[in-house]
């Protein structure tokens, strides 16, 4: 996989979409040509795909208007349309509940002492989707810098801004997914990164949308004092937080562990995320390696560890994943570190670091 890096110029969010949508218009028409194969693939017709996304700019509109206006900007710059656009911020809430995904496996450890939490996490997708992705410096409309990894067309995924608050992102299957329009989970992590400073600011804003697909946000925040976490399990069906105390550690994959939204999960598929989850609290102590290329290359010699997923040549095109990325934030100066391999793989591959705009970005 490759992973382009863009920074932003810090004009208003129309003019710096439209310069992005400019910029990487081929990858824009590319990432929308695959996924709309992938929800062919996926039994979800092109009308049913176009309608969905046309309802989820609507709720960004209400929600997030400055998210919906960079849109509006990246339509006008990609020469794309503005439903072509939002099929791509909406692909989890097009695909939920119509095809199975296992994507991603994150542990943090929030330390005892006044230290920044330690986090990991891998980007699980589909082996022949998503081969060029993007770490993002911006400034918000509210003046926050955020550095995100995404996909093409998405708003924000994984990341950490200036305010010492950082997300890692996991899907999660509920019953409730599809049943009403919502805000799409990505621009829901976009509306955290560039909103809030704390634990609870990232729940209140989580509580505050409607949503249409399930997801879990685990969120990661220092204030040079104390340091706090929380998995924010989110569905059509609610909200639910499972804090990390301090010297604890919390691993998550693709299944609730909220006692009540995990009575309506929705799994029809085989599924990886029990073994995933068991993988990493097996080996909760390794979170607590300060260095994350360390920590990274830690959990990467697990013996047939099945955090690094490796694709099956034997599946379905559609129904082939693969670890894409590892990944550890630092909330403390604000920076993404990471490598573009399973954690297996860490070893051999380049580690990057990427830091928010007008951070500090110490090199290891």
């Amino acid at each position: 996989m490759i992973i382009h890096e863009w920074s932003a110029e810090g004009a208003g969010p129309q003019e710096e979409g439209r310069r992005f949508g400019a910029r990487w218009s081929p990858q824009l028409t590319a990432a929308r040509d695959s996924y709309v194969r992938l929800f062919a693939q996926s039994g979800v017709p092109a009308e049913r795909a176009r309608a969905i996304a046309d309802g989820c700019r609507a709720m960004i509109e209400t929600h997030a208007p400055e998210i919906a206006d960079e849109f509006v900007g990246i339509a006008d710059g990609s020469g794309l349309s503005s439903t072509d656009v939002h099929l791509l911020t909406a692909r989890t809430e097009i695909l939920a509940r119509m095809t199975p995904s296992m994507e991603c496996s994150t542990i943090v450890h929030v330390p005892e002492a006044a230290s920044a939490p330690r986090t990991l996490q891998t980007w699980d997708w589909h082996e022949t989707l998503s081969n060029e992705t993007v770490v993002r410096r911006l400034r918000s409309a509210s003046g926050t810098s955020v550095v995100t990894f995404c996909e093409f067309g998405q708003p924000a995924k994984i990341g950490v801004n200036d305010r010492g608050l950082g997300l890692h992102f996991n899907i999660l299957h509920h019953r409730s997914d599809g049943s009403q329009t919502g805000v799409p989970v990505h621009v829901l992590a976009r509306m955290v990164l560039d909103r809030a400073s704390t634990v609870a600011d990232a729940v209140e804003i989580a509580r505050s949308v409607p949503l249409a697909a399930s997801s879990v946000l685990t969120v990661a925040a220092f204030d040079g004092q104390t340091a706090e976490a929380a998995a924010v399990e989110v569905s059509p069906a609610g909200v639910a937080v499972l804090p990390v105390p301090r010297g604890h550690t919390l691993a998550h994959t693709n299944h609730f562990l909220d006692e009540t939204l995990a009575a309506g999960e929705y799994s029809p598929y085989k599924t990886t995320s029990v073994p995933r989850y068991q993988c990493l609290t097996d080996a909760a102590d390794l979170a607590r390696t300060v260095d994350d290329r360390e920590r990274a290359l830690a959990f990467g010699a697990i013996p047939d560890a099945p955090i690094s997923v490796r694709a099956r040549p034997e599946e379905p095109e559609h129904l082939r994943w693969e670890t894409k990325l590892t990944v550890a934030l630092d909330v403390e100066v604000g920076a993404l570190s990471f490598a573009a391999a399973a954690p297996a793989d860490v070893v051999d591959a380049e580690w990057r670091r990427v830091g928010v705009l007008g951070g500090r970005n110490p090199v290891r």
